[in-house]
């Protein structure tokens, strides 16, 4: 199956380079954990996953056609207040 794969900050380079969104092969039954394996990546350098913008963890099923973002320990807690200010200015506006 197929997911898109969107590298946050150093990610990007450590998943042996390349752009900073790709499409991915990986198996049918794949978790996000998997996907940092085919990408190379060590599962301590990904902080954070989220899968159809939606924040998900490294054991969650992947399926045809998902977006998945991964970020970096470095720059999680700076997503994740960029993020939630975010939802806040969406919940006031609404």
């Amino acid at each position: 199956m197929r997911v898109t794969v969107l590298l946050g900050g150093h990610l990007r380079t450590e998943a042996h380079k390349g752009p900073m969104e790709r499409v991915v092969e990986v198996p049918d039954e794949a978790r996000g954990v998997d996907l940092a394996a085919a990408l190379g990546l060590p599962v301590d350098r990904v902080r954070m996953i989220f899968i159809n913008n939606h924040a998900s963890s490294l054991s969650t099923s992947l399926h045809d056609g998902d977006r998945v973002a991964l970020f970096p320990p470095e720059l999680s807690y700076n997503t994740f207040v960029s993020l939630s200010y975010r939802q806040d200015r969406i919940e006031e506006s609404k």
